[in-house]
Formats: C-alpha cells, structure tokens, sequence
C-alpha cells in the first residue's frame, strides 16, 4: 500500500483558486479585457493596491466599470460646469474657475463612492467621506475677490448650496426640488448683474450676462440630471461595499502600497515553509489566504469566484442516488400554527359619566361595550338634559349608543370616537363631529347645523320637517357623508358631496358639485 505525502488542508483550495484565477485571466485576455486590479503574474502592483487615505483618485472615479450616472455626470462636467468655470476666467474672477471644477469633479467623487457602495445605516459614515466636495466650497468661500464681483460671488455661493442634494433623501426632502430652490435664491443676485449691464453692446457686458446664464443653465441642468438618476436621493449600490471600505478602494498612497505589497511577500513565504496545521496556524499560512482574497477582489467588489457555475444537487456524484441507492423519503413534519393572540384595547384613561357645574357640561370619556353595560343594564349612557344652558361634550368613546333627553340643550361635540351612535332632542347652537369614524347622529328635535371635520363615515338622521327646512352642513377634509330624511313611510338617504369642481371665471373662482352627486 502507497503512501501519499501529507499536505496542508489549505493547499488543495489555494491551488484550486489559483486555477480559478488563472482561467479567469486568460478568459479576460481572451475578450480583450484589461484588469485594472491584477497584473499579468497574479500579483497586485503598487498602484493598484487599495490604501486608508480618503483622498480621490482620478484613475478610480473613471475608467472600465463607470455606471450610467456616472457617465451623464462626465458629460454634465465636461460641457456645462467647464464653460461656466472658462466664463469666469474670461472675467478674470481669480481662482473661481478652477474651484469651481474642484468643487464637481468632488461632486462625481461622491456619485461615483454611492455606486460602489452601498446604503449606510447610519449617514453620518457617508457625510464624512464629503471633503472632496466640501473641502473646495470653503475654499471659494474663503476667496477674496475684486469689489467688482461681489454680487458674481454671492450668486456662486447661492448655487454652491445646490451640492447638499447628495444628503437629501425622500420623503424628507427629495434633491431634485432642492436643486430648483436654489435658482431662485442665485437669480436674486444674478439679476442684479443683469440690471448693471443692461442695454450694454460691448462685449464686457455679453460676458456678464453669458455669466448669468451660465450659472442658471449649470443648476438646470443639474436638477435634470439628478431627475433622471437620483430622483429620490443618490443612488447607492445594494451589491456594494461599506461606504468606508469603497473610499479605501477609490484612494492612492505609494507609501501605504509599498507596505501592503510587503507584508504580501512575507505571507507568500510562510505559506511555502508550512505544511503542518500546526505550523499553517502559527505561520500565518490563513492569514495569508484571507488577505489573498481579498486583495483579488475587483474594484466593483467581485471576488476571484464570482460568476463561478454552482455544482447542483443532480451532479453531486456523492449521492446515494448515483450509488444506485434510493435516498429514504423523509417525513414531512407540519409545524404547529399557534394560536393568534387576541388583540388587547389600550384605554386611555377612566371612563366618565358626570356633570361638571363650571361650565354647565355633561363630560363622557373613554367608554366602550363592556363600560357601558357594567354602568347601565339598557346598554345605553343615558344624559337627562335639565337646564338649556347645558352641553354635551363626548371624547374617545367606542361602540356605544348615547341617548339625550330632556327639552333642548346647547350644543353637541363628538370628538375622537368611533362607531358611536348619539341620540338627542332639540340643539340651539349646533351638533359637531371632529377626527371620528362611522358615526350616526339622530335628532327628534331641531338641529340649525351639523359641523363635521376629518371624519370619515357619517350618517344623519332627520327625522322632522321642522329641521329640515333649516338644518345646514358645513363639512371639511371628511368622507363618506350621509343624511337621511323622511320618505313617506320610509327613509331616504342623500350622499353630502365631498367632491367639486371649480373653475376660474373672470378672475375669481367658481366651485359646482361634481356630477357624481347629480
């Protein structure tokens, strides 16, 4: 019997990744397709090796990989910020022109880092990686330029508040409208340039007002771009990395390579000396396994088996089913459903039936069924009306029917309730229903107005033709409105419209119910 020579348990997966890259070279070689992040020999060169300085790089914000956005924005950057930035060197504005260019190429910087990456939990990791951006706005801020030009500064710096859109976030604030806003507040100071040269043939006075324009079409064009891409916020990449890690990947420090591609060189040579577990363990051969893979990682975040076809249950030749064997039919086990738990009411408060003398008023708070039968064996709240100066004020109660007796009484108010039926005698002032839900109210009496305000579900009940022909509605932000009047031995049941339409007619405005209703 032979014997084979012992090797360490992570050599046969080193030497199957190593085919995996080695084919995965040769394939892109094949299609013509340069690696930005190995070379030809499997090993990470220096300007490629990823660095802790948060600082831009050129190479990593465009190149092979760039998305849609990041595209629209090259061309947005090219075309329109460039000819604003050489506007403003042809007005010999200092260094405004080139800040300007700092300040949205920053603005790329950060597109390009939302692609790679992806959404934080917490914004606070995304705002600290904004220096590129903020960084060149202090700057034009801190410029001191000719008096001539404090009103171009003071406009720039209105339109510069257009960068914060990369914070904005629906619902909170979407950064398209953001945009928008700030062509308003730079228009103020832009027109006041426009009121200077106005009239103005020479060509001092076209380059001004190019000025202008330059820096109104530069934010149109931004809000178009941000519509198109980013129309609810800027758009992060969910396959991506961590904010932090992407800001690494997009960074360039020759000192921070060097060291990385040494302490690489070091891990390749303990992994040659030790063969043992022992040894593999003690020498570093796992560390250096994990930092290989991760140094193959992609600029997009793929790893070296990315794309790699899965091995699927029917060419495992372990099975039992390629052993001729029939595998055991397992038992299916149901889970028991439990039982769902009956929902417990919160109440808000005691219940209360009782007159208060200050202010001549009936208060009925926070009952429901049970309340109610435990205070009354008729299962309803019963109020005896004695004196016509009285109120009745009804709050949070659910799933009762309240009768009111006596002559008349002053006023009704139902508020926060909730399938509650009032019953009640004359009213001298009025009966309002506010923030309730399928609520029905009953006068045996007269009722001059019923006021009903963000409540949805209502139904009024007219039972006299004395208070029909004075009773009015005034309605507002509700729905589902009803009342019902006397139709012979029946009653019939007209919708309150809650739909209208209007119309401008010789400069005022003329509202008519929606034809729903007729």
């Amino acid at each position: 019997m032979t014997t084979k020579t012992s090797k360490a348990p992570i050599d046969p997966l080193r030497e199957f990744l190593d085919a995996v890259v080695t084919r995965i070279e040769a394939l892109e070689t094949h299609c013509g397709i340069s690696s930005a992040a190995v070379s030809s020999g499997g090993v990470l060169t220096s300007s490629s090796t990823h660095t802790l300085e948060k600082t831009p790089s050129t190479r990593h914000i465009s190149g092979a990989g760039d998305t849609p956005a990041t595209k629209a924005f090259d061309k947005y950057l090219n075309t329109t910020v460039y000819n604003f930035s050489d506007i403003c060197d042809d007005l010999e504005m200092g260094d405004m022109g080139q800040l300007l260019v700092q300040t949205f190429s920053g603005m790329k910087y950060v597109v390009v880092l939302a692609s790679k990456s992806k959404l934080p939990d917490d914004m606070t990791e995304f705002t600290q990686q904004l220096s590129p951006l903020t960084g060149p706005v202090g700057e034009i801020r801190k410029l001191r330029l000719n008096r001539d030009f404090d009103n171009h500064q003071k406009a720039i710096m209105e339109m510069l508040t257009s960068v914060s859109w990369v914070t904005c976030r629906a619902p909170a604030q979407l950064p398209a409208p953001f945009v928008k806003d700030c062509i308003g507040s730079s228009d103020f100071w832009s027109n006041r340039i426009r009121k200077d040269f106005k009239g103005k043939e020479d060509d001092i006075a076209k380059k001004q007002l190019e000025f202008c324009d330059s820096l109104k079409k530069t934010l149109q064009d931004l809000a178009s771009y941000i519509e198109e891409f980013h129309k609810t916020g800027l758009e992060f990449n969910p396959k991506g990395v961590s904010v932090a890690e992407a800001a690494i990947r997009m960074s360039d420090n020759p000192l921070q390579d060097a060291a990385i591609e040494a302490n690489r060189k070091k891990d390749r040579m303990a992994n040659r000396k030790n063969e043992s577990i022992g040894n593999t363990v003690k020498g570093g051969n796992m560390a250096g396994l994990v930092s290989e893979l991760a140094n193959r990682r992609s600029t997009d975040g793929s790893s070296a088996a990315t794309g790699l076809r899965k091995v699927t249950k029917d060419q495992q030749t372990w099975r039992k089913e390629f052993k001729g064997e029939k595998p055991k039919p397992q038992p299916v086990v149901i889970a028991p459903v439990s039982p769902k738990k009956p929902v417990k009411k919160k109440k808000v408060g005691l219940p209360i039936l009782e007159y208060q003398e200050r202010g001549t008023k009936w208060v009925i708070e926070n009952h429901d069924k049970e309340t109610v039968k435990a205070a009354s064996e008729s299962g309803l709240l019963e109020v005896e009306i004695t004196d016509p100066k009285q109120q009745v004020y009804i709050f949070n109660c659910e799933e009762v029917t309240i009768k009111i007796t006596g002559t008349k009484l002053k006023s009704i108010i139902v508020d926060s309730c909730t399938k509650v039926n009032v019953i009640f005698p004359t009213i001298i002032s009025g009966c309002e229903i506010v923030n309730s839900k399928k609520i029905a109210v009953q006068t045996d009496g007269v009722c001059p107005v019923f006021t009903i305000d963000k409540t949805v579900g209502v139904t009024i009940y007219l039972l006299s033709d004395e208070t029909i022909a004075v009773t009015s509605f005034t309605t507002s932000m509700s729905s589902e409105m009803n009342v019902s009047i006397p139709d012979g031995d029946d009653q019939k049941e007209i919708p309150i419209p809650e739909q209208f339409v209007h119309k401008i007619t010789n400069g005022s405005l003329s509202s008519e119910v929606s034809d729903l209703y007729h």
